[in-house]
């Protein structure tokens, strides 16, 4: 059996109830195989409408796994270090 991903949420981060991801943890964690992984970034990018929401919270808690249509690595998408500064 898989391990799943287990976020304790904030009160501020009611907008984690619209995400598109709700309930498909496994899928974005960072156990998930390249093919899990492809289909969790475009399932973010063409479905979720809480992206920006969910971009900020990946960076604030230095998330790894997928999250906001990117691949990340404590909070910054893999290979781009630049990026966690925007």
């Amino acid at each position: 059996m898989r391990p799943t991903l287990t976020v304790i949420v904030d009160p501020a981060d009611q907008w984690m109830r619209r995400a598109a991801c709700i309930g498909q943890a496994p899928v974005y964690d960072e156990d998930a195989s390249r093919w899990e992984q492809r289909k969790a970034r475009e399932r973010c990018l063409t479905a979720c409408p809480v992206l920006a929401e969910c971009r900020e919270w990946a960076r604030r808690t230095k998330f790894t796994g997928t999250a906001a249509g990117e691949t990340l690595l404590y909070g910054r998408r893999r290979g781009h270090p630049e990026s966690a500064a925007s």
